[in-house]
């Protein structure tokens, strides 16, 4: 059975690797097929789907959403960014109090808030987005892997171990993740500034956006040319086409009622082909948004409710083409703030003139955060039940709207995750993570520095080749069962797993946060690899001589 349940595992890891479908079918289908082939029962199969670890997440991505919401990481990050002039200068201010923050909630909606700030930085003080969002995302990752609650991966393999009777508390990954954090942000100040200098690998000196300004009935445009009326081209626009009943039409063409114009613009380009009364629009915020979840949707999707209109988005097709990933940024108009606060497609929004969401409820929202980190921490509750309890408090003191909270819940992860765990119990019920377990005694062959190096090494690799999720699911029992046999304590070979699941730096797919930053800062595959092998050796090498000397 252990080589029937091998070759799922593989298989399931190759597509999910590959891409070839998504990461959710690949593990349903897994699981139906080690059910039918009586290697699980469905009950043990998924029983992801009510397992703690999953629970507490979908509750932190509430109260995530809940503190983002009262833009107290936008109002800090704008104070620590004043003045600076310097990516080094930049990396020292941010990186503390953003790896503190990834401790407490999830990397990826602070990455996704931390995008708009960097790009504003290098408008306001030239400091480039490409050498601050690839070591923040990075720093995020490794601070995030301190605490039971900073990272789902920790969450999961907590939820594993409890199965088996080994108890894993808030601070239990500390040992190992905090000092590999400490090394690994000294050595992102030293490398970024290195590697990556310059402006992205476009050449371009700042990003520009995809236009389409429709025309409305009445406009001071309507029968006239865009040289005639000055909205033909300037630095900060180039009008590209003119398109009439979904046909183009020569640029030279006199404007008519409800043609769309379609412009390549900087952003402040956007801002001032939208605010021109040439084209007859109703008066309407415009508002910078942030895509949340990555629901395979375009962005023209965002205009599911009429109150919104999509006037722009970084790409160069149309936006009915342009796919909705998370964490790209678009500019829309719309009726009212409380329109983007219930979509389901927008994660964070911020009117152009800039006034930051929810501001009043920015205590209520960190202490409902605190009172979880507390309970969980000293014992007070189940962290799942403290987890839940502040989800619902996010909700009773209207931090967020019963809606925003449902929306909060990224459906897609979830599954993954609970799938994951289903992949898991493929491993051990069919005996094939007992062998593992073997192999690795066999290859340490009674060496403790030797097992914490296979453990660390193998886990590393793992990471960059599957999800986080996956790599836990698999490594949770491999490690009780290594540690049951040679004597060791399970918590801290956990620990190592844990901390070494965060080393995400040498595939842009392996983690949420790479994907979200490679486009805004114009980062290539290779230029990733690249700039990830230094902070991977060292995050290594640091996990090894810290676990071992735990360890002996």
């Amino acid at each position: 059975m252990a080589i029937v349940a091998a070759v799922i595992v593989v298989i399931t890891l190759a597509v999910m690797t590959t891409g070839r479908a998504p990461a959710v079918l690949a593990l349903v289908c897994a699981l139906v097929v080690a059910g039918l082939v009586g290697i699980a029962t469905p009950a043990e199969l998924f029983a992801g789907l009510s397992n703690g670890g999953v629970i507490t997440i979908a509750a932190m991505l509430v109260i995530a959403k809940g503190v983002l919401y009262t833009g107290v990481v936008s109002r800090v990050t704008y104070r620590l960014l004043d003045g600076v002039s310097s990516s080094v200068q930049t990396l020292s201010r941010l990186i503390p109090p953003v790896g503190v923050a990834s401790t407490l909630i999830n990397t990826t909606p602070i990455v996704a808030m931390l995008i708009p700030a960097a790009k504003e930085l290098e408008q306001r003080s030239g400091v480039t987005a490409r050498s601050v969002l690839l070591p923040i995302a990075h720093a995020t990752t490794l601070a995030g892997s301190a605490t039971l609650i900073g990272t789902s991966s920790n969450l999961l393999i907590a939820g594993l171990a409890a199965q088996s009777g080994v108890m894993v508390s808030m601070f239990s990954f500390v040992p190992i993740a905090v000092p590999v954090a400490l090394v690994g942000w000294l050595v992102l100040l030293i490398t970024a500034p290195l590697m990556l200098r310059g402006r992205s690998e476009t050449g371009e000196q700042q990003p520009y956006w995809h236009a389409e300004i429709p025309v409305a009935a009445g406009a001071t445009a309507i029968g006239r040319t865009a040289v005639e009326i000055g909205v033909l081209a300037t630095p900060d626009f180039d009008l590209l086409e003119i398109q009439r009943w979904g046909e183009a039409v020569k640029t030279d063409s006199a404007i008519e009622e409800g043609d769309l114009l379609i412009y390549r613009a900087t952003e402040a380009g956007v801002r001032m082909l939208w605010g021109t009364p040439r084209f007859g629009q109703s008066r309407q915020d415009l508002y910078k948004v942030s895509i949340a979840t990555d629901e395979q949707a375009t962005v023209r999707e965002l205009e599911e409710d009429d109150d919104i209109l999509v006037i722009a988005a970084q790409s160069e097709d149309l936006l009915r083409d342009t796919p909705a990933r998370q964490g790209e940024m678009c500019f829309v108009t719309a009726r009212s703030a409380s329109v983007l606060t219930d979509h389901a497609l927008v994660g964070l929004w911020q009117k152009v003139a800039g006034k930051a969401p929810q501001t009043s409820k920015t205590w209520i929202a960190l202490t409902i955060l605190t009172a979880v980190i507390v309970a969980g921490s000293f014992g007070l509750a189940p962290i799942e039940l403290a987890a839940v309890a502040g989800a619902t408090l996010m909700v009773v003191t209207k931090v967020l709207t019963p809606r925003s909270a449902v929306r909060a819940l990224n459906w897609n992860i979830l599954a993954i995750i609970a799938g994951s765990i289903g992949l898991g119990t493929i491993v051990v019920r069919s005996g094939l993570g007992a062998d593992i377990s073997a192999a690795i005694l066999h290859l340490s062959a009674g060496s403790t520095a030797l097992l914490v190096l296979v453990i660390a090494v193998g886990t590393t690799l793992l990471t960059n080749i599957v999800t986080n999720a996956a790599a836990a699911a698999i490594l949770t029992p491999v490690a009780l069962t290594v540690a049951e046999t040679s004597g060791l304590d399970p918590v801290l070979l956990l620990t190592l797993i844990g901390t070494c699941i965060s080393f995400t730096f040498l595939n842009p797919f392996s983690h949420q946060t790479n994907l979200m930053v490679m486009k805004p800062g114009g980062y290539s595959t290779a230029l990733f690899i690249r700039f990830g092998i230094p902070i991977t050796v060292v995050s290594l090498a640091v996990a090894f001589g810290v676990g071992w000397a735990l360890l002996s």
